[in-house]
């Protein structure tokens, strides 16, 4: 993402969820600008920090993610670059359960049975059972952040 070739002033909006982590948010943003027109909107989700001082398993978690901050900290960068109609809101608990975690344990269960011979498979389901478990234990601690704005 960060070496795309993108022609300045080529989008009217650039929405990304739970990508832009790839190459930093300040980065991201500054990218992004250079590619929207004037008057132009960026519309994305982060992974944030809801409190401080995490267990160590959970920064662990998230150590692929040294630039994780808190909601606060994406904000002072929209402001400091100039950014208008800055708007945001945390994606609500439930919608992890319902849309995500509470399927893809189901699914876990189900290829469990499926794959009962098959070491490889069953050590892939155990990664993704582990994530299910972190967040059903330290949820509160992390979460994601839907943030919008417009370029200036």
């Amino acid at each position: 993402m960060a070496t795309l070739e993108i022609p300045h002033g080529s989008y009217d909006l650039i929405w990304s969820e739970g990508a832009l982590y790839n190459m930093g948010i300040p980065q991201a943003l500054k990218r992004g600008r250079a590619w929207l027109r004037s008057g132009g909107w960026m519309a994305f989700t982060d992974a944030v920090w809801r409190r401080e001082n995490p267990p160590e398993e959970v920064r662990a978690a998230f150590a692929d993610y040294p630039l994780m901050g808190r909601a606060e900290d994406i904000l002072a960068l929209l402001e400091q670059d100039d950014w208008d109609n800055v708007s945001f809101f945390e994606l609500p608990e439930e919608a992890w359960w319902v849309d995500f975690y509470g399927p893809l344990e189901q699914k876990v269960g189900e290829l469990r049975v499926a794959y009962a011979g098959d070491p490889e498979a069953q050590s892939a389901l155990d990664g993704v059972a582990a994530e299910v478990a972190l967040h059903r234990e330290f949820g509160d601690y992390y979460g994601y952040t839907f943030f919008i704005a417009q370029k200036r």
